[in-house]
């Protein structure tokens, strides 16, 4: 006998792609069936019968009541709402946080801001935990005004007001300053008040965003820096989960926290903080002319007019790696960027990233990520890379300046 197609509610408004994706896969797999009107016109579909609901409530009290009196099992995907007891799968946001503050301690940075969005729980979390990192290696944050609101209130809903308030706190703050925002759309927001206030991005403002949508990350401009926050696999788990509730199993006693699955850098905060000129020079040009397989430290000594050994010694300085290992590294950065994103031919990749010969990269990558180039995409691609720390402990790019320099 045929088993009758389960149907599910997507009580999804204003929500990112990446959750519909995870429910679509899984409903593929398992014959649901999806009543998808919420996902476009976000009214609530009372009266509606069926068998079980995914939900992201988020700050609709309406929409909050309705799932309250729902008679189905629900999952919600978000930590948003505190005061909605339903089973919940997000994101591990303690690790987001300490993500962020690893990759701006990796570049240098001394002065850190937090952004907030909104006050959420998961934002209270992502920034008690870049806090912590921060003040162990010896830091403080300062925290930037909400870049959008949840109340009414005469200040925050005036926007003018808060641009005029954000931008006059990013001029007064210290330079070169690192700054982690709770969300793309917030991190997008100091983006566009720094170029408002002639802040040069990332030379005196680096800004990292969270959920690596491209919506935010590649429009024009300053292309967006972002943790790949993993809503397709928190949406895929949610639905699981209900599915197993659906069929009479009980509610975890805790939420389902999924870690992030990398981070991707783009030009937002591809460049290191460094004060010595002759170092910043240099890394301009590293940064401009990396994927040029003919750029050498010859070039560089040459453009920056002081000796190679003095080149050699400020590097190690403020960097603790060479302008040669500083080259590879964002060489090796772009690889795995075109592995992940892209679809080119490994040969097609190593000439992108200024490799001479793919036989190079292969024994490049290798040696500093333990997998091949093609073993690493397989690994991003299948989503088996949602806990990419055991599948691939050693690719940390930011930290190879230490491992070439380890032997």
């Amino acid at each position: 006998m045929i088993q009758k197609p389960r149907q599910v509610l997507l009580a999804l408004t204003d929500t990112h792609h990446g959750y519909l994706k995870g429910v679509i896969r899984y409903a593929r797999e398992h014959r649901w069936q999806l009543a998808t009107e919420m996902v476009y016109n976000a009214r609530i579909p009372y009266g509606w019968k069926g068998d079980g609901i995914v939900s992201s409530t988020g700050f609709r009290d309406d929409l909050a009541d309705f799932i309250r009196k729902a008679e189905v099992p629900v999952v919600e995907v978000s930590f948003m709402r505190e005061d909605l007891s339903v089973p919940k799968v997000g994101g591990d946001d303690d690790q987001i946080g300490r993500m962020a503050a690893e990759h701006f301690l990796d570049r240098g940075y001394q002065h850190y801001a937090w952004a907030p969005f909104i006050r959420t729980s998961a934002g209270d979390q992502r920034h008690a935990s870049f806090v912590k990192r921060l003040r162990a290696a010896g830091f403080d944050c300062h925290d930037l005004p909400p870049l959008s609101y949840a109340v009414a209130d005469s200040e925050q809903t005036n926007w003018v007001a808060r641009r005029h308030r954000l931008i006059t706190e990013l001029i007064a703050l210290s330079k070169p300053l690192a700054i982690f925002a709770f969300n793309d759309g917030a991190a997008c927001e100091v983006l566009n008040a720094c170029e408002e206030a002639g802040i040069p991005v990332p030379e005196s403002v680096a800004v990292l965003g969270v959920d690596n949508d491209l919506l935010f990350c590649e429009m024009p401009g300053i292309q967006l820096s972002s943790i790949r926050h993993d809503l397709e696999g928190i949406a895929y788990e949610a639905c699981a989960l209900l599915d197993r509730l659906m069929s009479g199993e009980l509610p975890p006693a805790e939420p389902l926290r999924l870690p992030p699955l990398g981070l991707v850098t783009r030009r937002s905060t591809d460049i290191l903080a460094v004060t010595n000129l002759q170092v910043a020079k240099a890394l301009r040009l590293i940064r401009e002319e990396f994927a040029d397989p003919t750029l050498d430290v010859t070039r560089i000594v040459e453009a920056t007019g002081i000796s190679r050994r003095s080149l050699e010694i400020a590097f190690r300085r403020e960097l603790n790696r060479s302008p040669g290992e500083e080259i590879l590294r964002l060489r090796l950065e772009k690889v795995r960027r075109l592995l992940e994103e892209g679809d080119l031919t490994i040969a097609e990749v190593a000439h992108a990233a200024g490799f001479s010969h793919p036989n190079h990269l292969h024994r490049i990558f290798k040696k500093h990520s333990g997998l091949t180039p093609r073993e690493f995409r397989k690994v991003s691609a299948g989503h088996i890379a949602r806990n990419p720390a055991p599948t691939c402990p050693h690719f940390r790019v930011d930290f190879i300046g230490s491992r070439v320099a380890q032997g």
